[in-house]
């Protein structure tokens, strides 16, 4: 439980840069072009395109330098290696990749014994629980 509700904490970060993003560029398509203020039509599949790298970097940065994302700190969660330390860079992005591509991995945890998602299979990371010691 504890894990969809630091997704939907993240989901809620994510959501918000990418309406700022689209903020800016509506600012600065305003500031070229003149009025309307509105977004540049884009494809669809470039704004699916963006908001998957967003929630890479999002992921892969997050998990290299803490450890773990706004959600998980919120929720006493944290990404490790076997060492207790977090992933470094590449295995933070291995994790975001898996995470991207097959969002359904998670549910692996229902078969695992040891709680185990497919992402933390392929990254040899572990999900352990830290609360925040604030």
């Amino acid at each position: 439980m504890s894990r969809c509700a630091a997704a939907l904490v993240d989901a809620a970060v994510v959501a918000a840069a990418s309406a700022l993003t689209g903020f800016v560029l509506s600012g600065i398509r305003y500031t070229v072009d003149g009025p309307p203020f509105s977004l540049p039509p884009v494809p669809g599949w470039a704004i699916g395109v963006g908001h998957s790298v967003l929630v890479l970097l999002y992921l892969t940065v997050s998990w290299t330098l803490v450890g773990c994302t706004p959600g998980q700190l919120v929720l006493g969660l944290r990404v490790v290696t076997a060492d207790g330390r977090p992933p470094g860079p590449w295995r933070a992005l291995v994790r975001a990749l898996v995470c991207v591509v097959l969002p359904i991995g998670v549910l692996w945890l229902l078969f695992s014994r040891r709680t185990l998602a497919v992402q933390d299979l392929v990254a040899r990371t572990v999900l352990v629980y830290d609360p925040p010691r604030w």
